[in-house]
């Protein structure tokens, strides 16, 4: 795959069929940690489940709710999720239209880095909008 990719020209192929209905993905990177551009249809998502990876989730587009260790919180264009190795967790598409994101699937040898991201890429939110985080 070259540097620049044009994401809606590339295959889509259901991800995880033993945990997921009606999602879509299209890998962009495969080199230690997994990037995959990821669609899922209104009414479809991942059922709970674990990895023994970690996750850092960027949603897009579309609404619908997302699960982990027990929490849950509404899904939303800008919200990012981390998600440890081996915490349970889902998302779903609630809303009429198609859900976007971008999965980062980290290895536990890199998990090291997710402890990082908290404050490069994560907000917290009520119900106003943005907080310090």
């Amino acid at each position: 795959m070259g540097r620049f990719i044009d994401i809606g020209a590339q295959e889509w192929r259901q991800v995880r069929p033993d945990v997921a209905h009606g999602v879509l993905g299209t890998t962009i990177l495969d080199e230690g940690v997994t990037m995959t551009v990821t669609r899922v249809v209104p009414g479809s998502g991942f059922a709970a489940h674990h990895d023994a990876y970690g996750h850092l989730l960027y949603f897009l587009s579309g609404s619908g709710v997302v699960g982990v260790a027990g929490e849950e919180t509404a899904i939303r264009p800008g919200l990012a999720v981390r998600i440890r190795a081996g915490e349970e967790h889902y998302y779903r598409n609630t809303g009429t239209d198609e859900l976007t994101l971008v999965s980062v699937n980290i290895p536990e040898e890199g998990a090291g880095n997710l402890a990082g991201a908290r404050g490069a890429c994560s907000r917290d939110y009520d119900d106003r909008g943005p907080t310090a985080g």
